[in-house]
């Protein structure tokens, strides 16, 4: 099992580089266990990233398997595995799109049916790097029970109950994000009612869905 989810790391990782939605410094984890999780070294290459690029690390970011040190940003999946149990796998990135909304003072809005399964994402007002614990357990609190986080002029760390889910969220918020901007650049975009959002949910919310997505992506590698 361990294999087969460091391979998924690694393909969820090239996957999002090949869509510029991670760059030379993002990272994606996956918990292997309630006090431990697999991440990308911090100096791998991502879009040429291997599983001996994957290392296992604990909430204090020692290494338990692996030799390369994790990316010094760690603190942020490890504060947000401390406070949700719920969560088994995470993403942060530093898309433009979404990233540029932050740099503006907009809020992100639902203009795209995938992007609401985003729902009301809340913003860490801060574009400093997480990188110690204090600052992890901050931005797990800002971000409460939400599937993702914008955090200011500096990037998105989105969450799922496994890789698929957290893989998609990712990028049905930047596509969302990259909508709403070039819409806005035209006039004030269209932004979906409640009733819509709510039927978006029900039926976008799906497995099925979500492998379609990562296999079209996949497709692509």
């Amino acid at each position: 099992m361990s294999n087969e989810k460091k391979q998924m790391l690694v393909d969820a990782i090239r996957m999002l580089e090949r869509a510029e939605i991670i760059d030379y410094n993002g990272h994606l984890t996956i918990r292997a266990s309630e006090t431990t999780f697999w991440i990308n070294s911090g100096a791998s290459v991502r879009g040429a990233l291997t599983v001996a690029d994957i290392v296992l690390i604990d909430l204090d970011g020692k290494i338990l398997e692996g030799s390369a040190p994790p990316p010094l940003e760690f603190h942020l999946h490890a504060g947000i595995y401390r406070a949700r149990p719920d969560v088994q796998a995470i993403a942060h990135t530093h898309p433009k799109w979404s990233t540029f909304l932050t740099m503006a003072g907009e809020k992100y809005v639902p203009v795209y049916a995938q992007g609401v399964l985003l729902g009301d994402i809340p913003l860490f007002d801060t574009p400093m790097s997480i990188n110690t614990r204090p600052m992890g357990d901050q931005l797990a609190k800002a971000m409460g029970a939400a599937p993702a986080i914008l955090l200011k002029s500096h990037g998105a760390t989105v969450v799922g109950s496994d890789m698929v889910e957290c893989f998609n969220l990712a990028v049905y918020l930047e596509e969302n994000a990259y909508r709403q901007y070039m819409a806005g650049r035209i006039a004030k975009p269209y932004v979906f009612s409640a009733e819509e959002q709510k039927a978006c949910r029900e039926k976008l919310w799906s497995r099925p869905l979500f492998k379609k997505t990562w296999d079209h992506f996949y497709s692509k590698l």
